[in-house]
């Protein structure tokens, strides 16, 4: 974003790889592509706000839980995804072509060719939001155009599929679930159309970039490990493999720069976070982040319009109440500068980060946490009152301000969490700007096309859930499934919401035992251990009757 790349106190001096490189995506990039973007978490703040004390304890989640046989659950959903990904594909084609041929004139051609049936395949408003001012279907085609020319395949490729993170608000493990299963099946369906209307074929790489964003969230490594593996496995059941691959994004990354410019490019990530927390951390109150922040994300030099008497106190204490008005002159947000990219980071990343200050309230393995009751109590008190000032005389001299009731809150630990969760978002900001200083998807792969989940100039907004659910993805949500109306419909809810509205969870078992360890049941066989569901339902009767099978012939993706 041009206020990052102009200012000299937030961003250091850069090396020659930084700097050659930048200049290309200074000229090539907007300032909006510039930007660091995360997903949007008030939402989810707000549930827990209203709805802290939802989520079920252990032994109410053993005893509403419907438990079903892996391979019986594999045996009914692979083959009806597998159908829908084949159905799907098959109709987007169609339109494709059709769309393609009314609009010769917007191509300027008497005749379609490959590379206007592939850019109305992804102009398709079935999987993409794109905004015509962010990528015009002319300019779309001709970069099909270009990898056509070069006798390649349609390169897409998708930063996407972080990680599930250690947050009880949003899931009760961090495998992956029936919400990548079906995004996954939209990138299959996607792929599979664009190398049926392509000479080249299709080349779809998924970036699961949570190696990347690790810097900021700390999830383990072997979590992320995992992860990825289950992803590459699902791809493979799909029958997704010859056109839809996993790829780790650091490894990515690694064979584009090697080693040498790897390391440059930590070095300017690690001076940009710090130079980052110098600047914009004495404006960060950890007893009031709600006013601190509305401060930072007013002008982008928070320099230039406050008075004398508007500044913050000292590092972690509230700023003064004083003349500030979070909606007057001091606090007109500029939510494009990094204050304001700041400012947003923190409350998306608070649900997200793993909490060192929680101490051992669930394990670090591959096979994911178990949340006891104190340590999700604990975890969704924090969230409801991040909001809110912490006042009054207490432990530590500081009680929360909350309406709750419950005192056995640890106003330190609320502190200790609040300042995680600030570095992360410094941290998070840091090397997403460091990568898009570099322009290192597009060095990396100069004739592939773009996909998003924030949509922004140059890039495809792709959504991976459909369209009610659109606004969710996948690694922050649960998945699961309305049973009415004689179908199963896909859903995108976080844990807390189904919870709170009384949903059944999906146990599996039997995957453990019966060579969990191999290739065919290990995902499954990963969230048995961990008893996390595969999905939530709204109804188990299907499940318990044995008609579930049944709701899935009509799938959609």
């Amino acid at each position: 974003m041009s206020t990052a790349m102009s200012t000299a106190t937030t961003e250091p001096s850069a090396p020659p790889l930084v700097t050659s490189r930048r200049e290309r995506a200074l000229r090539d990039l907007t300032a909006e592509q510039r930007r660091s973007q995360i997903s949007d978490g008030h939402r989810l703040i707000r549930a827990v706000r209203t709805r802290p004390f939802q989520l079920y304890s252990a032994r109410r989640h053993a005893t509403r839980a419907v438990t079903v046989d892996a391979e019986e659950w594999l045996a009914a959903v692979m083959p009806a995804l597998r159908a829908a990904v084949s159905r799907t594909a098959s109709a987007r084609l169609d339109t494709a072509l059709a769309r393609a041929r009314k609009r010769m004139n917007e191509y300027g051609v008497r005749r379609v060719g490959s590379a206007e049936a592939v850019a109305e395949a992804l102009s398709d408003g079935k999987w993409f939001r794109t905004q015509r001012a962010h990528m015009g279907r002319a300019e779309l085609r001709d970069r099909v155009a270009r990898a056509l020319r070069h006798g390649e395949p349609v390169e897409l490729v998708f930063p996407v599929f972080s990680r599930k993170p250690f947050s009880p608000v949003k899931n009760r493990g961090v495998a992956p679930d029936t919400a990548e299963l079906h995004s996954l099946a939209r990138c299959a369906a996607l792929a599979h159309t664009v190398a049926a209307l392509s000479p080249t074929g299709c080349r779809f790489t998924v970036l699961a970039d949570g190696r990347k964003y690790n810097r900021a969230c700390g999830t383990p490594g072997p979590v992320v490990a995992a992860y990825q593996d289950t992803l590459r496995r699902w791809v493979t059941d799909l029958g997704a493999d010859g056109v839809l691959r996993i790829v780790d994004y650091e490894e990515w990354v690694a064979r584009g720069l090697g080693a040498a410019d790897l390391g440059t490019r930590e070095e300017y990530y690690q001076r940009r976070a710090a130079a980052l927390a110098d600047r914009y951390g004495r404006l960060f109150s950890a007893h009031a982040p709600r006013e601190s922040l509305e401060r930072l994300a007013g002008p982008a030099d928070p320099h230039d319009a406050r008075g004398p008497h508007d500044a913050p106190g000292p590092r972690g204490t509230p700023a003064p109440h004083g003349r500030h008005d979070p909606h007057g002159a001091h606090g007109a947000h500029d939510p494009g500068g990094v204050g304001g990219q700041l400012a947003h980071t923190f409350w998306s990343i608070a649900t997200s980060v793993h909490y060192t200050a929680l101490g051992t309230g669930h394990q670090d393995l591959p096979d994911g946490p178990c949340y006891p009751d104190a340590y999700q109590e604990a975890y969704a008190l924090y969230v409801a009152h991040l909001g809110r000032p912490l006042t009054g005389p207490g432990a530590g001299g500081l009680l929360p301000a909350a309406p709750y009731g419950r005192a056995a809150t640890d106003p330190d630990l609320h502190l200790a969490l609040r300042e995680e969760a600030w570095e992360a978002a410094c941290r998070y900001v840091a090397i997403s700007l460091t990568d898009r200083d570099l322009n290192l998807v597009r060095e990396t792969a100069p004739r592939a096309v773009k996909l998003t989940i924030h949509g922004k100039p140059g890039e495809l907004h792709f959504t991976t859930a459909a369209s009610r659910d659109a606004n969710m993805t996948a690694q922050h949500s649960t998945g699961g499934y309305a049973l009415r109306d004689g179908r199963a419909r896909p859903t995108f809810r976080y844990r807390i919401e189904r919870e709170a509205a009384g949903e059944t969870p999906v146990l599996l078992h039997g995957a453990a035992g019966r060579g969990g360890d191999g290739p065919h049941l290990l995902p499954q066989a990963r969230l048995e251990r961990m008893q996390q569901p595969i999905a939530y339902v709204d109804d188990p009767a299907p499940l318990l009757d044995g008609t579930f099978p049944r709701l899935l012939e009509d799938l959609e993706i």
